[in-house]
């Protein structure tokens, strides 16, 4: 018969450290006794200061597990691209989705928030109590799991064989809403959730509203009665990234935020024309069929008079221009638009002359150079040239491997709605530009946004989404968004340019 373990000084809110794989009751005593730590946010705190590597107790494994059940294995060289987040967790769902343990499971944390990069992957799970270590088996026994990292009653971390960490949380029925809404945070976000409801007589936590007075918990399958308890409009999980989300939750202020059913095309997409991997026809083909509610698409593939390699040549542009005519014909009406890419050269210049840049039906011009010196003022010559419609990738990041260029931004917003030339919200997974900050800057100037998937195969139309959840990080409204607009109404975008122009 297995000895019970004697954790009679081990502090309540500490005991969970014996849910970590490789980690006693005795390494825990260690802990408290040689850190003087009390409870979480103590180890927090000396675990952030690297004081677990003055206890001869923990080797290595043991304290990197210990960083990773508290979350603080934050490195961003372990950190992945929300897109790959997405796959991932989406082929997690489909495997524990399976098992007739689960009831139900949904993203949490960062991944549904829509954050650019993911640290790990957060999964509430609805399971019976009756239930959990057969969950627990399941899934250490899931192809995709390297080994469990911890397991206590209400949660499970398990790391992947790619070293991705995900944490499942365990709740039941009556509580997975709040379950859900805690897991999702952010951080911030639920301290003034906490904060306003013990305003109002509740406790909040992982568990739900405890009403202080029926002592009790409030019942809440779903987010939306937790809001409705606390008097507050529902807030999308995108905007849960500050506290004055709640005040203005409070104000019904709430704004109505974009969704990719008002989008009604996709407007910068590269074809074998230049360096994409399709025909202009199989591209168009291919969205017809799969995105029915798109009335619009653009092709805009490199152009430029200097520029060698995968790009149109001018004496290309009229051929290309007869292939699209022909492949409307055929489709019916007129569905791909003409468009082009052009380069933004070191002084400001196009790649492209103005004689030529005024026979597109939409014209992106973009920084492919010259990444480390600042470029407002390239920018800002772009957005005075009257064919320019739209500035594509602004910043010129590439998540995880090159920073934004320097750029004065209220410059340029200023420049940008001055002129009626809009900004680009590149959905590509490494770009993500611009940035959720910046988008909320934009707008804030008064200037339009396009969302496009720079699509250089089909599957890279998919890519939308990720647009969709920066503009809606930012703030936006489909009023925002060019591309949830139809086409008769672009062109009068395209119209108040050439007067802002003239």
């Amino acid at each position: 018969m297995k000895a019970r373990v004697n954790t009679s000084i081990i502090p309540d809110t500490l005991e969970r450290l014996m849910d970590v794989r490789g980690i006693t009751a005795d390494k825990v005593r260690a802990i408290c006794q040689e850190l003087g730590v009390g409870n979480l946010r103590e180890l927090t705190t000396a675990v952030t200061l690297d004081q677990l590597e003055s206890i001869p107790s923990l080797t290595p494994e043991n304290r990197k597990n210990i960083r990773r059940a508290l979350k603080l294995e934050k490195d961003i060289d372990h950190r992945i691209q929300l897109w790959d987040a997405i796959l991932q967790g989406k082929e997690i769902l489909q495997y524990i989705r399976q098992f007739p343990e689960v009831k139900k499971a949904s993203f949490a944390g960062s991944l549904r928030r829509g954050k650019d990069t993911i640290g790990d992957i957060d999964i509430v799970v609805e399971v019976a109590g009756a239930d959990r270590k057969r969950l627990l088996y399941k899934i250490d026994r899931m192809p995709l799991t390297e080994h469990i990292i911890a397991a206590g009653r209400s949660w499970i971390c398990a790391l992947l064989h790619n070293q991705v960490l995900v944490y499942f949380y365990l709740t039941d029925q009556q509580h997975y809403g709040a379950t859900l809404l805690y897991y999702t945070g952010s951080t911030s976000y639920n301290l003034s959730i906490e904060s306003l409801a013990t305003q109002k007589g509740y406790r909040f936590d992982a568990n739900g509203l405890y009403d202080m007075a029926q002592r009790q918990y409030v019942t809440a399958e779903n987010e939306e009665e937790i809001f409705r308890h606390l008097l507050l409009d529902y807030t999308p999980p995108e905007l849960r990234e500050g506290q004055e989300l709640v005040v203005a939750a409070n104000q019904h202020k709430i704004p109505s935020l974009v969704t990719f059913n008002q989008v009604k095309g996709d407007m910068q997409i590269h074809t074998n024309w230049s360096d994409g991997e399709e025909s202009i026809e199989r591209m168009a083909h291919y969205v017809f069929s799969v995105f029915p509610h798109y009335q619009y698409i653009v092709v805009t593939d490199h152009a430029s008079n200097e520029r060698t390699g995968h790009v149109l040549r001018p004496d290309d542009i009229s051929r290309q221009a007869a292939e699209i005519i022909d492949i409307n014909n055929a489709i019916g009406h007129n569905y791909v638009k003409k468009g082009v890419e052009v380069d933004i050269t070191e002084n400001g210049e196009l790649s492209l002359p103005d004689e030529l840049l005024k026979t597109f039906d939409w014209v992106i011009a973009s920084v492919h150079s010259h990444f480390t010196t600042d470029n407002t003022a390239r920018l800002l010559k772009a957005c005075e040239n009257p064919y320019v419609h739209c500035i594509g990738h602004p910043s010129g990041r590439l998540i995880g491997s090159r920073h934004p260029y320097p750029v004065d931004w209220d410059q340029v917003f200023a420049k940008a709605a001055a002129t009626s030339t809009a900004m680009e919200i590149n959905a590509r997974p490494n770009r993500l530009d611009l940035n959720d900050t910046l988008v909320k800057k934009a707008i804030a100037n008064g200037v339009k946004l396009v969302i496009d998937t720079d699509a250089h195969s089909l599957a890279q139309f998919d890519f939308m989404q990720l647009g969709i959840w920066v503009a809606r990080r930012a703030g936006c409204c489909h009023t925002d968004i060019l591309n949830t607009f139809t086409w008769e109404e672009i062109e009068k975008f395209k119209k108040s340019k050439r007067n802002a122009i003239a």
